[in-house]
């Protein structure tokens, strides 16, 4: 096995951190880098909804960021426990959240069965995987894009030991001016990420469940020699 040397995240975000101290112990070059960027779009507020689901931390901001007022019928959701912290901590409780946030189609199933005959809200972007929806029927689901993603490609002139994709947005972004070694390894940032992947012949070595930075981790850990 090839030795692991270096890292490219497509990521610059504060909840990565972590995974700069792991570097640093491990010496190894970690190049933080998105490669999409985000703008707002105005929106309304729908009536008549009872759950409003955020599939990332950046729909709940983009949502909360207007005069957001939570009704006492009305309850949160969420795809998993980083998007569930960053909910709490703008003061909500989350009635739900998915236990595998890289697992959608899971979480979907479960989420249909605890909203029950409910409608709910999804927040979300304008390259929205929409896969929680996806599995309810019309007269149940909202859709409210409240932020575009943007690509934001760039050159990347070495080569990574390992990659790791944060979104299917920013993996297209990174293909649309740069290859992957063949012997580099790819880490996909849940089963959306991968189904990407496999659509551009990109081999991803392992595909996170939880879609935590403490899940990377471990799995940086095991593959590091």
């Amino acid at each position: 096995m090839t030795k692991i040397r270096s890292i490219f995240l497509s990521s610059e975000s504060q909840s990565s951190l972590p995974l700069v101290d792991f570097c640093r112990q491990h010496e190894l070059l970690l190049v933080r880098k998105s490669l999409i960027s985000f703008a707002p779009v105005a929106f309304e507020f729908p009536e008549n909804w009872e759950v409003v689901f955020f599939a990332s931390p950046r729909a709940v901001d983009f949502f909360l960021s207007a005069d957001f007022l939570l009704k006492p019928y009305q309850q949160l959701a969420c795809i998993g426990s980083e998007t569930k912290k960053h909910i709490e901590s703008r003061g909500y409780t989350v009635s739900f959240s998915g236990e595998l946030a890289g697992k959608p189609d899971e979480i979907a199933q479960e989420f249909k069965a605890w909203l029950g005959e409910r409608i709910a809200l999804f927040p979300q972007s304008t390259k929205s995987n929409k896969s929680i929806e996806a599995i309810l029927p019309e007269e149940q689901k909202v859709p409210l894009v409240v932020y575009e993603t943007i690509e934001k490609p760039g050159v990347f002139d070495e080569a990574f030991s390992v990659y790791v994709f944060t979104s299917p947005s920013n993996l297209l972004s990174f293909l649309s001016q740069n290859s992957i070694p063949e012997d580099s390894k790819v880490i996909a940032w849940g089963d959306s990420t991968a189904r990407v992947c496999l659509s551009r012949s990109v081999q991803a070595d392992y595909i996170l469940s939880t879609s935590t930075y403490a899940e990377l981790e471990e799995i940086l850990q095991k593959i590091i020699v």
